[in-house]
């Protein structure tokens, strides 16, 4: 026997038998014509207080005139072709309420075309998935801030060295494949274990915290600066040659020279400047910066070396 068949026998019966009123259920029945009440079980009227003779429209949703959701028509279109059952979910505002509706058009017993409905309150499942998609956003959430803490210096703000290592392995990737320079910026600020010595290691943070803001607004867009370790800074210059990134450098040396600092009036710092070369590794790069800062600060310090 097709679907609507059998609901069509099953609803009969209930309705002649007295099980209709037993289903837990709101059930409810209506003339696809009037869209008046036909039949409503126990369960309708005791959540609706619908009656026969009402309007499903205004019984059920307190509104004058047909709703706009309502299935009537595309389930007469599908029932033109064969059985058509429409089940859908619907938020009442009346009641304040979801619920999953199990829809299909049969003919009563009185041959009248209706539309016998089924209505599965579903609000504490709704609640349930709200809860869990506020679970899953909260955990989105949580795992983009336990990421931008695992590659965030915690003083300065700036990108730590594991974050640097990995940058710096996008950028040379893409320098290698596209023929383009990339160049390092390691910058160690002067006469740092004197200024927390004298002034102590609240001072030496704030001294620090004033760099890494004058590095981060002194660098280009395309520029990625961070934390390389104490009071060294390491700037990733992509598409930048070896006078490029002098040029910057000697940018930043002067931000930071030029900047008042809290307590000890102002600081220096030296820079160490290097190309990438083919076939070197960071690590040799980064040694041959390092090695330009130490000239620098052999030579004076407060000053760029290449």
């Amino acid at each position: 026997m097709a679907t609507a068949s059998r609901r069509e026998h099953t609803a009969k019966g209930a309705r002649s038998d007295g099980t209709f009123d037993v289903i837990p259920f709101p059930i409810y029945v209506v003339d696809t014509q009037t869209l008046e009440l036909v039949s409503v079980n126990q369960a309708m009227r005791r959540k609706t207080g619908a009656v026969t003779g009402q309007t499903c429209h205004d019984a059920i949703y307190g509104q004058p005139s047909p709703c706009h959701f309502c299935k009537i028509a595309p389930l007469s279109e599908a029932a033109a072709l064969g059985p058509a059952t429409m089940v859908f979910e619907h938020f009442n505002d009346r009641d304040d309420c979801w619920y999953q509706l199990n829809e299909t058009l049969m003919d009563w017993f009185d041959g009248r075309r209706v539309k016998h409905s089924i209505a599965v309150d579903i609000g504490a499942l709704k609640d349930a998935q709200n809860e869990l998609s506020e679970a899953y956003a909260l955990l989105a959430l949580k795992s983009v801030e336990l990421e931008r803490a695992s590659i965030t210096d915690t003083l300065t703000g700036l990108f730590n060295r594991r974050r640097l290592d990995e940058a710096y392995a996008h950028e040379l990737d893409r320098a290698q494949r596209y023929a383009k320079p990339v160049s390092l910026i390691i910058s160690d600020v002067d006469h740092f274990k004197s200024v927390n010595d004298t002034h102590g290691h609240q001072t030496g943070d704030d001294v620090l915290k004033t760099i890494a803001g004058l590095l981060r607004s002194g660098v280009r867009a395309v520029d990625i600066v961070g934390r390389w370790g104490g009071e060294e800074f390491l700037v990733i210059c992509p598409d930048t040659d070896l006078d490029g990134a002098v040029a910057l450098a000697e940018k930043l040396r002067a931000s930071i020279a030029e900047e008042p600092v809290a307590t000890i009036g102002s600081t220096t710092a030296s820079f160490g400047v290097a190309q990438y070369r083919d076939g070197e590794s960071f690590k040799d790069t980064v040694a041959r910066a390092d090695t330009a800062l130490y000239r620098a600060k052999i030579n004076g310090r407060n000053r760029v070396e290449s």
